[in-house]
């Protein structure tokens, strides 16, 4: 059902302008092999079992399209009709009953044209909704190790820009799609109604409108995959370049992360721009089985009044089938064109959907204590050239008890936050198990966990709402008075009163702008409303200056008071009050015990600590 994403085949012009940036390049290697992307039969069986749940809906839009494509249809035999009536010289009452006729129909045709596109629109509005919520649901449940070697580039891609091409389908090609299917059938079948001599000209001309479609289609479908693949590798390179925005103005890397962008955003204008040139070639294509049509109506016409002495209303509205087909036909294939675009977003959205699990408890195990136990848990992120795994944290069995304080300390690389996540439980470890109050992370109870656990790291977040809204994150029924005393119990008090309207200020987006130490210090608020019974501190204070660092140390040892605590210490003033140091090099725990105990052994802590010390 999922196709592999190694569909990138460059043509020669985007292979020179990626050549020109090896960076870009590889970001569009990347992205040839991460989320999965479902295949067009299996996107289009998910996207049937949707519309099933609007049975009534979906049988009253068949109705009114299929009504309007009736009275479309109908229009030139009643105009062929009216030729043959002045030609008989019938009374003006029959012309003119004629003429009311007409106008019934077209009227007809119009308010069902309307009515359809609206019941259309609707129905596609409905089961996009649904889509939209899973694909975001499905995102946000993505494991924290594919979001670690991915990016969030493809997957912010897939929820944006997919989402809103899909959407745009959804509200001007799909319904302008459905109705010309609809009256370019009807208008076939009243063509053969008509008379069995103009088979000879859909036999002629259809083959090659089809033919026609099928090379264009053939050839766009690849580009549009390729496109939207270039779009998510140019999400990821601009949000890499943003996220890192300090360090890219310390090395003054600015012209070439610019550069990385750029080429990125030329790719996806290349592929565009071949888009438009194999739509000016069909144009091209389409006048020859247009300029046949017309020809051969006329030559048919002939024939039928001259030899088959057939009345001259049937060969007018011969005439006028062939003229009001000659357009729809064109924005047929160019509706599929459309929709083909759409298509591709469509299986990069259903692909996120039916690959990803949506989180659900793996159990019904519950934490009976806060203590932790890990038995022989190791992990590792995907395999190297010859196939074997690439260790980031060894074998390790650990016992934490409950209320304990543990620090991890290492070098860069070490594997601190890589165990800290597995204790967490935001990181499922490759091998062994993780169980927090006798219950196994990996059958346990999803919402009991996210109560009995949590983790504050050194990215947090600050929604976008009030301060009020986003401490009732941790705590919904919590009472003003409680917000204010986990404010004041993270040193925020002060800050958070002098806000323009206290709780009510906005944050986030668009709002009040809090400092990195600032909210920081709202996460922790959040943990001490939350009151989990184990807390697992990944750097939570490194990218602070000395004061901040202070001010957060203090206000993340006053929440871990009384709870089991892990922290992952940048400095070792957070370590030295840890009841148990873990010494990691390498992905290996080399050296634990107290601070004092470890200074005293004079290892590997030791002497990062008197490097540390001065």
């Amino acid at each position: 059902m999922i196709a592999d994403l190694r569909l990138i085949t460059w043509d020669a012009e985007t292979e020179d302008l990626l050549e020109a940036d090896a960076t870009a390049r590889r970001q569009l290697d990347e992205h040839a092999q991460i989320l999965p992307i479902a295949s067009g039969g299996a996107a289009g069986r998910h996207l049937w079992g949707r519309v099933r749940r609007f049975p009534v809906m979906a049988l009253l839009t068949l109705l009114v399209v299929t009504g309007g494509a009736v009275a479309a249809a109908v229009l030139p035999r009643l105009i062929g009709g009216t030729v043959d009536l002045v030609q008989d010289g019938a009374a003006s009452a029959a012309i003119w009953r004629q003429g009311g006729l007409i106008m019934l129909a077209g009227l007809l045709q119009a308010v069902l044209a309307a009515l359809g596109w609206a019941l259309v629109s609707g129905l596609g509005q409905r089961v996009l909704a649904g889509m939209r919520e899973d694909v975001i649901d499905r995102a946000l449940d993505l494991p924290a190790q594919t979001m670690e070697v991915t990016g969030i580039g493809d997957a912010l891609s897939r929820v944006a820009d997919d989402v809103d091409v899909t959407a745009r389908a959804v509200n001007n090609v799909v319904p302008n799609l459905i109705q010309m299917v609809f009256y370019v059938t009807m208008t076939l079948i009243g063509i053969v109604l008509l008379s069995p001599w103009l088979l000879i000209m859909l036999a002629v001309v259809l083959p090659m409108y089809v033919a026609a479609t099928l090379w264009f289609l053939r050839r766009t479908g690849p580009i549009y995959r390729r496109e939207r693949v270039a779009m998510g590798a140019r999400a990821q390179g601009l949000l890499s370049a943003i996220h890192g925005i300090p360090t890219v103005h310390a090395y003054g890397i600015e012209r070439r992360e610019t550069r990385h962008v750029a080429v990125l955003s030329e790719t996806a204008a290349v592929l565009g721009m071949r888009v438009m040139t194999l739509v000016t070639r069909l144009v091209k294509i389409l006048m020859w089985p247009e300029s046949l049509a017309i020809a051969l109506v006329l030559v048919l016409g002939y024939g039928m009044v001259h030899v088959g002495g057939a009345p001259i209303g049937l060969v007018t509205a011969a005439a006028l089938y062939l003229v009001s087909l000659l357009w729809p036909m064109q924005n047929l294939i160019f509706s599929l064109d459309d929709v083909q675009s759409a298509a591709a977003s469509l299986t990069r959205m259903v692909g996120v959907i039916e690959s990803i699990d949506p989180a659900a408890s793996p159990g019904e195990q519950h934490p009976e204590s806060a203590t932790i136990r890990l038995e022989n848990v190791s992990h590792a992120y995907g395999t190297d050239e010859s196939g074997e795994e690439r260790i980031v944290l060894r074998p390790i069995d650990l016992d934490i008890a409950a209320g304990e304080t543990v620090s991890l300390v290492g070098a860069s690389g070490a594997g601190k936050s890589t165990l800290a996540s597995i204790i967490a439980g935001t990181l499922e470890p490759r091998h062994g198990r993780v169980l927090h109050g006798g219950a196994d992370l990996a059958r346990a109870d999803l919402e009991a966990m996210r109560a009995h656990s949590s983790i504050v790291s050194q990215d947090v977040h600050v929604f976008r709402g009030t301060l009020r809204e986003d401490l009732h994150l941790a705590a919904p029924g919590a009472e003003d008075e409680e917000l204010w005393a986990a404010l004041r119990r993270v040193d925020a008090e002060v800050w958070a009163r002098r806000l323009p309207r206290g709780l009510d200020t906005e944050v986030g987006e668009k709002g009040e702008r809090l400092t990195a130490e600032q909210s920081q210090q709202l996460a922790l608020a959040r943990i001490a409303l939350q009151d989990p019974a184990v807390l697992v501190l990944d750097e939570a204070t490194a990218d602070e200056g000395s004061s901040g660092a202070r001010v957060l140390e203090h206000a993340a040892l006053e929440v871990a008071r009384g709870r089991t605590t892990v922290i992952v210490a940048h400095r070792l003033s957070q370590a030295m009050v840890a009841d148990r140091i873990l010494m990691m090099a390498d992905g290996a725990v080399v050296e634990q015990g107290t601070h004092e105990q470890l200074v005293a052994r004079g290892g590997e802590y030791a002497r990062l600590w008197s490097a540390w010390s001065g």
